[in-house]
């Protein structure tokens, strides 16, 4: 109840006062939490900032002091607010001064060590600050002006150095900043309204509370009053009231049980028992209901299709008690997502669908995808354990892709198949000619299971010549693949889904075996090495370097006379297993090149440490070789000639192209403007006839 010299004050002074009132309360985990990002800060960038050492730990011993005084300045905040007529401007500025501090300490960390970080690590300090910032919106939600002063100086002074220093990650990082500080202030700014409003409503129901006392105070003396006037006849009607009294309790009671069984009884009817969610019949009744509504309205309805990752796993390893923790779980995180006019539904087993009405289709629910991937992708605690299910979601659109429930939600869970296959964890939206590709998939995943079986793989050849002379140097085996009623596969289509299905070890030692027959064969003419084509997967699998020896072993090939060709993903892989597996490779005498170099993981660390003899540049740099791609081809060559590597460009179509090559110093080429793939027949009789597959031309 407010005393008197409360309801003196202004009611500016009472905002000052309640406001002082919510930071301080609030206040004292805000020092702890900046002393702990400070020491986390500091123990990162020490380990390789020796020469600002000494001045991080002075910077770390200034944040500390300030921490502390901040926290005594708290401490001690209670026995002052305690005193009747305390000022609230006087405790907002003593507060203010300590976030101040704090903020510009942090400022100037920014300015002195952030040029000297490198990209992880000013990606590091940028996720630091952006934590910072993005706490002061709920810790300082009572000031408005401490808040946004506090974020500016996490995000402000960073950002500018960021734009203002080199390369392309560091102007996105510096943009972000900015962008980050935008969203600040205008969280900042609902956050302060949210809170001021509180504030007052509370400050009013306080007041109305008081009044309404007094009230009561007046009203019990009234009563007191009239309970003495009719005590005679409450006497008299005394027993009757109770046998009405008994009565009307069990009545309510019949009523209430009727009515409790009643609602069990529906909701049993239109939910699922285990989650609570809509079960599939109620899905299909109030989604029918909501597609005459969207129709008649002319709107779009979102419908998403998802399903959960390895949650077999947890099922065979935790048990199905586990297992319907984990879907409850994974309910209640969706369910607190979805809005109250949307749809969530249980489909079965671990599969969920999700319909909402929205406005911009696509890219709301690609939004709301998203979203639910986070909440469903965070651990789930089983007991002791912890699993991570994960989920892929597919999505369909109304009307664009159907006009039904049973259609939308169709072609939402042929989107979310689409996705498991381009790896699990992602969200794709269904489009009309996914139906097709997804039955086409099914159909080249079952022929390539009996490819080998069915004789439907065979190799050609192409050579790879001297820039200078002409001459073949070697000959590259291409996979080729023809299966009814498609036709010919290309191998960017089909090398992909031998990956994914695990096919690609077994296909990788049918090649190995025919080419190194095939090379093995053309010795007796003219000794002439054979590249095969490696995937990363293969070596992952840890069956390459037996898959070799047996095929060298059956084909008596000489080792040196066989070269294995491995893509740039091979830097996205474990190197663990990668590295000792090639070196095994090149110590039994076989060459290892670096396929497609420059268009995907290219790191010159990686490249300096793998063991690798030569690179080829991708044909999407010969195409422009004598245009804009000419950079970047002299940029390949230098670093080939600085690791001591050789150099072959593939895709060579043109004679403009050869001249161009030949011009930067390439020493091989290899294309369609040489020869076009040859089969092995046509190889060995090239070499019989003393052919010595010269450039053609």
């Amino acid at each position: 109840m407010p005393d008197h010299a409360t309801r003196t004050l202004s009611e500016v002074e009472l905002d000052r006062r309640d406001a002082a009132d919510l930071l301080y309360q609030n206040g004292l985990s805000a020092p702890i939490i900046i002393c702990l990002a400070s020491f986390l800060t500091v123990g990162i960038l020490t380990v390789s900032h020796a020469p600002h050492i000494q001045g991080m730990f002075v910077w770390l011993a200034i944040v500390v002091l300030i921490a502390i005084g901040r926290s005594l300045d708290i401490l001690a905040s209670k026995r002052r607010r305690a005193r009747p007529n305390w000022d609230g401007q006087t405790e907002l500025i003593r507060f203010g001064i300590g976030v101040v501090a704090t903020a510009a300490s942090w400022a100037i960390f920014v300015l002195l060590y952030l040029p000297a970080l490198d990209g992880i690590e000013r990606t590091t300090l940028a996720i630091v600050l952006s934590a910072m910032a993005g706490g002061s919106s709920a810790l300082l939600g009572a000031s408005l002006p401490l808040a946004i002063t506090f974020a500016g100086s996490m995000l402000i002074p960073g950002s500018i150095i960021l734009l203002l220093l080199p390369g392309g990650e560091s102007v996105i990082l510096g943009l972000s900043g900015l962008g980050y500080f935008v969203f600040m202030c205008l969280s900042s700014a609902v956050v302060h309204r949210g809170t001021m409003s509180a504030i007052r409503t509370a400050r009013a129901h306080q007041r109305l509370v008081f009044e309404m006392e007094i009230e009561r105070q007046r009203s019990e003396q009234t009563n007191a009053e009239l309970v003495r006037a009719q005590a005679a006849l409450n006497e008299s009607l005394e027993t009757l009231e109770e046998r009405i009294r008994e009565r009307t309790i069990d009545l309510e009671w019949e009523i209430r049980e009727r009515e409790r069984y009643s609602r069990e009884l529906s909701h049993l009817a239109h939910h699922d028992s285990l989650t609570g969610l809509y079960n599939r019949a109620t899905l299909a009744e109030r989604l029918t209901t909501e597609l005459a509504q969207a129709e008649a309205a002319g709107a779009s309805i979102a419908v998403l299709f998802l399903d959960l990752d390895r949650f077999k796993e947890v099922n065979d390893l935790l048990g199905h008690l586990a297992g319907d923790h984990v879907l409850r779980e994974v309910a209640k995180r969706m369910a607190e997502l979805v809005p109250p006019d949307a749809i969530l539904a249980r489909w079965g087993g671990d599969e969920f669908v999700f319909a909402q009405r929205v406005g911009d289709a696509h890219e709301a629910a690609d939004a709301i995808g998203e979203l639910f991937l986070r909440s469903v992708g965070d651990p789930i605690a089983i007991g002791s354990d912890a699993a991570r299910v994960g989920a892929t979601i597919g999505i369909s659109i109304f009307p664009d892709h159907g006009r039904t429930a049973d259609d939308l939600v169709r072609a939402a869970d042929m989107a979310m198949y689409a996705a498991k296959h381009d790896g699990r964890g992602g969200v794709r939206m269904f489009t009309p000619d996914l139906a097709t590709a997804v039955g086409k998939r099914h159909v080249l995943e079952h022929a390539l299971r009996d490819a080998i079986a069915d004789d439907t793989l065979r190799l050609v050849f192409q050579p790879i010549v001297d820039a200078t002379s002409g001459d073949c140097t070697s000959l590259e085996a291409l996979l080729r693949w023809e299966v009814a009623p498609h036709g010919p596969i290309g191998p960017s289509e089909f090398i992909p889904i031998a990956e994914q299905t695990g096919e690609i070890v077994p296909i990788g030692r049918w090649v190995l075996e025919r080419a190194c027959a095939a090379a093995a064969r053309w010795q007796a003419e003219r000794p002439t090495p054979v590249a095969v084509n490696v995937s990363v997967a293969q070596i992952v699998a840890g069956t390459l370097l037996a898959d070799v020896r047996r095929a060298l072993e059956r084909s008596g090939l000489d080792p040196t006379m066989l070269h294995l060709e491995v893509t740039e993903s091979l830097f996205a892989t474990d190197h663990e297993q990668t590295i000792p597996t090639l070196q095994a490779l090149r110590a039994m005498g076989i060459r290892i090149s670096l396929d497609d170099f420059g268009i995907g993981f290219s790191s010159l660390g990686y490249l300096r440490t793998l063991p690798i003899d030569t690179i080829k540049i991708d044909k999407m740099f010969i195409d422009n070789v004598e245009g804009e791609s000419r950079a970047i081809v002299e940029a390949i060559q230098t670093i080939a000639r600085a690791f001591n590597l050789g150099i072959v460009a593939e895709g060579v179509e043109t004679e403009v192209q050869a001249t161009a090559l030949r011009a930067l110093g390439v020493g091989s080429l290899q294309g369609f403007y040489f020869s076009r793939p040859l089969e092995a027949s046509a190889v060995w009789a090239a070499l019989q006839g003393r052919d010595d597959l010269s450039a053609t031309g």
